[in-house]
């Protein structure tokens, strides 16, 4: 853990355009996840509310020496970075514009110990971007497909839940394209936004929602998550 972190703090000093940085020994995978977490931090941006779009595509140039050893890891080395960096990624609550993708090549001016990391420009694509509602409980997703979406034990509701401290139709959640209003319908037993009884509430990304005996979190996503 310290030797990480450490490490992360000496990277941070260059993420200023192309990262570069001069080891004295051969690169490790280890730090190639630590200069790509680098460059995510600095080209992530907020662009809605609460949501933090982080680059999505990496090219990392090694001197041809890293290369060439790192070379037979293949596929596995990728794979072992991503997961890296999606764990980052969710523990710091970036999302991403497209699919994550690590590309590693040689760069013949670079000495042994050497590493640059190059991150595609998102700037284009924020405004691509589509976000979609959705409620998580019991273990699954549920999108929410419509401008107003009711919740409650009784089938009329739109999403029906096995419930029975639930109200037939116990609340709605509005959704304007952007933004969400939580909505109790008159229930018995009342509808709960952090612990705190509500009637109509603004409804940030993340929220939980106590009604009944579950609890729902509201979630916005990026539409091209939903099938990842």
């Amino acid at each position: 853990m310290g030797l990480i972190e450490n490490f992360e703090r000496r990277l941070e000093r260059f993420v200023n355009g192309a990262f570069s940085k001069a080891f004295k020994s051969q690169i490790q995978p280890v730090e190639i996840s630590s200069a790509i977490k680098a460059k995510m931090d600095a080209g992530a941006a907020v662009v809605d509310r609460e949501r933090i779009l982080a680059p999505n595509s990496y090219t990392v140039k090694l001197s041809q020496a890293d290369y060439a050893r790192l070379r037979p890891l293949g596929q596995d080395l990728v794979d072992d970075v991503k997961k890296q960096l999606l764990a980052h990624a969710k523990k710091q609550r970036y999302q991403f514009s497209g699919e994550l993708v690590i590309e590693v090549e040689a760069l013949s001016t670079l000495a042994l110990g050497q590493l640059q990391v190059t991150a595609s420009s998102v700037a284009a694509q924020i405004s691509e971007v589509t976000w979609s509602p959705a409620l998580d409980f019991g273990g699954k997703r549920y999108l929410l497909a419509k401008p107003r979406t009711t919740v409650g034990r009784d089938a009329s509701a739109d999403i029906q839940v096995n419930d029975s401290g639930l109200s037939r139709v116990h609340f709605a959640i509005n959704w304007d394209g952007s933004s969400a209003i939580l909505e109790d319908l008159g229930s018995t037993n009342g509808t709960k936004l952090a612990g705190r009884l509500v009637k109509s509430q603004t409804l940030p990304a993340d929220s939980s929602i106590e009604a009944g005996r579950t609890v729902f979190v509201f979630r916005v996503i990026a539409k091209n998550e939903i099938n990842a």
